[in-house]
């Protein structure tokens, strides 16, 4: 996911849309909604896309762009309008 992070850092300034947080990770906790996900024992992998949480079958860049899209964030969002998406 690292390379996630770099890439998406890169296209928008400096700025860090995601954050991985591996399951064994004290910092899960900070993220509420994924900590109740995971302890009802949900499918991995388990992502909060905003204040949902979600389980893709995968994770690529095009889908997290996708998410990142569909909350509005830039440059994502204004690619969706020019793509016709």
């Amino acid at each position: 996911m690292g390379y996630l992070n770099s890439d998406l850092a890169g296209r928008m300034g400096g700025e860090r849309p995601l954050r991985y947080v591996d399951v064994d990770d004290e910092e899960l906790q900070e993220y509420p909604s994924l900590a109740e996900a995971m302890a009802d024992r949900g499918r991995i992998p388990i992502v909060l896309v905003g204040d949902e949480v979600k389980s893709p079958s995968g994770i690529s860049i095009y889908w997290v762009e996708e998410q990142l899209a569909a909350l509005g964030v830039e440059p994502f969002a204004a690619a969706v309008v020019k793509g016709g998406s």
